[in-house]
């Protein structure tokens, strides 16, 4: 795993499933296995997969749901190269096109495999509460920039969520609206 990856696109692993789906699309896309749609449909499905799991997995912030994830990307790796051997025998496509797209498959197995087992790792469970850490703290530390009360009882906040923005100021009243006209009698 990209040691302090911020977004699942920086990992090796979604990065390898990503580069095996888009040559199986290609590869879909001509010749006569772009006309037999329920084996194409089934082949791009299994090959869509194990990026999108990996998304999804790298999205639960916690080392073992994530880890869950990258078998069944591996398990969709692998239905994939069996629908490759079910285009060689069906004769949609050469055993030289098999071997090349497998090969792309494998490095992707390899990657998830190896994402897989850091995620079953105490070094994962440790960078992941070290993290958890780090957004309480964060968190923590955004809250305690509100600062409060001024001599006419108003709260002043600021916060500067990024750091390429100019700080925002939001003034907002702590004492009750006092009423100075007679409420209406029903």
């Amino acid at each position: 795993m990209a040691p302090g990856a911020k977004r699942f696109t920086e990992l090796r692993a979604w990065q390898a499933c990503n580069t095996y789906k888009q040559a199986i699309y290609r590869m879909c896309a001509e010749g006569p296995l772009s006309r037999d749609w329920e084996r194409r449909r089934q082949l791009e499905e299994s090959a869509a997969g194990p990026p999108a799991h990996i998304a999804e997995g790298f999205g639960r912030f916690n080392p073992r749901e994530f880890g869950r994830f990258t078998v069944i990307a591996r398990a969709s790796l692998m239905e994939s190269q069996n629908h490759l051997h079910d285009a060689v025998d069906k004769q949609y496509i050469t055993e030289a096109t098999r071997v090349e797209l497998n090969s792309l498959a494998e490095v992707a197995l390899g990657e998830v495999t190896g994402l897989m087992e850091y995620l079953q790792s105490e070094e994962a469970l440790r960078n992941a509460r070290r993290a958890r850490e780090r957004r309480i703290a964060t968190r923590q530390a955004r809250r305690s920039q509100i600062v409060l009360a001024d001599k006419d009882g108003v709260a002043n906040e600021q916060r500067t969520p990024n750091p390429n923005q100019e700080p925002r100021t939001r003034t907002k009243n702590l004492e009750p609206e006092l009423r100075t006209e007679p409420e209406h009698e029903q």
